[in-house]
């Protein structure tokens, strides 16, 4: 039987070599990568779907976070968006921080900016709704690596920082107390986890416009204890922090037992602070679009340029929906418990 398969495949690949050949080539070219990503509209996901509170409240309406699909450039895409209507080409330098960055590099800093959206909507919820919020410990990861850096080893974006010089790193401070210590010129030495992998690595201390600096960056994610217990269940593909305000909004309101939706679709974006503070994004004409597509009723958006253009495309396109600019998180809920009056 196996010798049969065997004959059939090979006189196939003989009668078809050529085509089979130039099929081959064609996918190859085609899915050959270029700097670019392709941005086009994207749509709403309901937020209950992304996060379990403990006993929380539920809504009538919803709450959605309205997100940009986007796809990494290659060869047919580029050409693609010359053809295709709503696809947008932007550059991958971008959203480099450094000309040294990869792709992979900007996956994982996307990832830890949702990581911290998510707390920082956590603690404005909590706080706002009197419940209990208490930070444990800051997580130190490097996120940023000047090309100034020098060190015995490569430090990679993603690296979380354990130790220095030995001493357990358990806030900001800790790392930049030790650095203080140290003349210019010394080194160093930084204990890191690199997926499973545990390393020590020297850096040395320079100076940087007067200032004694390693060259790296760093993003905080707490570890925090909250009551009641709340889990997050966003998916793989997902990142960011363009999501951090409508989440904690909707967080906001499964901690309270009054319900804020009034039975609404309620779409939006922007970032959110520690503090509640609402920050302005990009790709934000796509979110709209998307929401406005899945029949939202309210479209929450920072006020500035992001609510500029959402009111001019409003008024060019005949959007049926409610656009609501606002700079806090308490204008937000201020603007929905006047909904009914």
């Amino acid at each position: 039987m196996f010798n049969k398969i065997y004959e059939f495949v090979k006189k196939i690949l003989k009668l078809n070599y050529k085509e089979i050949i130039f099929v081959i080539c064609f996918i190859l070219i085609a899915n050959y990568p270029v700097p670019y990503y392709v941005f086009t509209s994207g749509g709403i996901t309901d937020l209950s779907e992304r996060f379990e509170i403990e006993n929380g409240y539920s809504q009538q309406g919803s709450y959605n976070l309205s997100y940009v699909t986007e796809v990494n450039g290659t060869i047919l895409t580029y050409f693609m968006s010359y053809i295709m209507p709503n696809w947008d080409l932007v550059k991958i330098s971008n959203y480099q921080i450094s000309t040294t960055e990869s792709i992979e590099d900007l996956a994982i800093r996307d990832k830890l900016s949702l990581e911290i959206a998510n707390q920082s909507a956590v603690k404005v919820a909590y706080e706002r709704a009197g419940k209990e919020f208490n930070i444990n410990k800051e997580n130190l990861y490097i996120v940023y690596i000047d090309e100034y850096l020098k060190s015995t080893e490569k430090l990679k974006i993603g690296d979380q920082i354990l130790y220095i010089d030995d001493i357990e790193v358990n806030k900001l401070e800790d790392l930049s107390n030790c650095i203080e210590k140290k003349s210019i010129g010394d080194y160093v030495n930084l204990t890191v986890k690199r997926n499973n992998d545990i390393l020590k690595i020297d850096v040395l201390v320079q100076n940087v416009e007067e200032n004694k600096s390693t060259g790296i960056g760093m993003y905080i994610v707490y570890e925090y204890d909250v009551n009641p217990q709340i889990r997050f269940n966003f998916t793989t593909n997902e990142s960011g922090s363009s999501a951090g305000f409508m989440t904690s909004l909707a967080i906001y309101d499964t901690l309270i037992e009054k319900d804020l939706t009034n039975g609404l679709k309620i779409a939006g974006t922007g970032t959110i602070d520690s503090y509640g503070n609402v920050g302005e994004i990009g790709g934000v004409e796509y979110k709209l679009k998307g929401a406005v597509n899945e029949s939202s009723d309210i479209f929450f958006v920072p006020v500035g340029d992001n609510y500029d253009e959402c009111i001019k495309l409003q008024k060019e396109k005949k959007y049926n929906i409610e656009i609501v600019g606002i700079s806090t998180i308490d204008e937000a809920i201020e603007y929905l418990e006047n909904l009914k009056k």
